[in-house]
């Protein structure tokens, strides 16, 4: 088990198709995902005083992540809808993401306090607060960041500054080699410990600087009754696993008299970790797959009542 938290945007995702309102947002998504794997894990974001910020907190306390350390502010939640619209389904948002864009986290010293007590944090691009990130490097806080497409050369080389992991989705308009390309600079050019590109049903690129692991999806062919959040609790899997993992074989190296292993074992080490990490992503995101909504926990939008 290890300890993570997840800090940055939250949502809520309004199918008026369905008639639902879920919970979301990827840092929300993230906390539930890791909670439900097992691990001790948290949520740390800028919540709205509305009434959809009471379902996400709801959804969030109901899967055992700890929430004590989010900021309420006056103002809205990121809200984004799915509409039937010429029989067509339009993703769309109606409030520019909310209070956690015009008024993001900021990191205090007792928040990076607070954070120093957890294995990594996960955030993602949708967070807003970019320019803090230097903060939780200057702690000794290692990062994980998901991009998702919004990535560019330029912003790859800020973020590889302070993240220590860096998460892609895969840019359809590009070549494979482009994205490959992308992921390898991050960890060769830029300084990062690993790159992942996940690309939804061609599978997931991990790259650690000595070799590119590529998995296949589980189960493709058997369809998906919401692929919503699916790409969140693949990356949930993988770095959950994968930091367990690194944490026992690390404090085996640094307790070690003596001639313990040699580098090339411990790559081999690292290198079946990974491996193994990419397949708890899969099952991760397959079982995700299952269900209506990023993890469900929705409500119907007949039981919304504005505060």
């Amino acid at each position: 088990m290890i300890k993570i938290a997840c800090v940055g945007d939250n949502v809520v995702d309004i199918n008026y198709i369905d008639g639902i309102i879920n919970p979301g947002g990827n840092c929300v998504n993230a906390a539930v995902y890791c909670s439900q794997l097992g691990h001790q894990s948290a949520y740390v974001g800028v919540m709205a005083d509305d009434g959809y910020a009471d379902i996400v907190m709801d959804s969030l306390r109901k899967n055992h992540v700890d929430v004590s350390q989010c900021v309420i502010k006056h103002g809205e939640t990121g809200r984004c809808t799915c509409r039937l619209i010429d029989g067509e389904r339009i993703l769309g948002d109606e409030n520019d993401g909310g209070l956690v864009k015009s008024d993001p986290l900021v990191f205090t010293p007792e928040l990076i306090r607070y954070l120093k007590d957890f294995d990594i944090v996960h955030t993602s691009c949708y967070s807003y607060f970019d320019d803090e990130l230097g903060k939780l490097k200057a702690a000794g806080i290692p990062v994980i960041y998901d991009f998702s497409t919004v990535w560019t050369e330029e912003k790859v080389k800020k973020i590889s500054q302070s993240a220590d992991y860096i998460l892609f989705s895969g840019r359809d308009e590009l070549s494979a080699v482009e994205n490959l390309n992308m992921m390898r600079d991050a960890v060769d050019q830029f300084g990062c410990c690993l790159a992942v590109m996940t690309m939804g049903t061609k599978g997931a690129w991990v790259y650690d600087g000595h070799k590119v692991y590529k998995k296949e999806p589980y189960n493709a062919e058997g369809g998906a009754v919401d692929t919503t959040g699916c790409g969140d609790s693949w990356i949930s899997g993988f770095i959950t696993t994968y930091i367990d993992y690194k944490k026992k074989v690390d404090h085996m190296l640094a307790n070690a008299q003596g001639n313990f292993i040699t580098e090339k074992n411990r790559l081999d080490a690292m290198a079946h970790i990974i491996e193994s990490a990419m397949c708890m992503g899969n099952l991760r995101a397959r079982y995700t797959c299952r269900i209506k909504g990023a993890y469900g926990f929705g409500i119907p939008i007949s039981d919304y009542k504005e505060k």
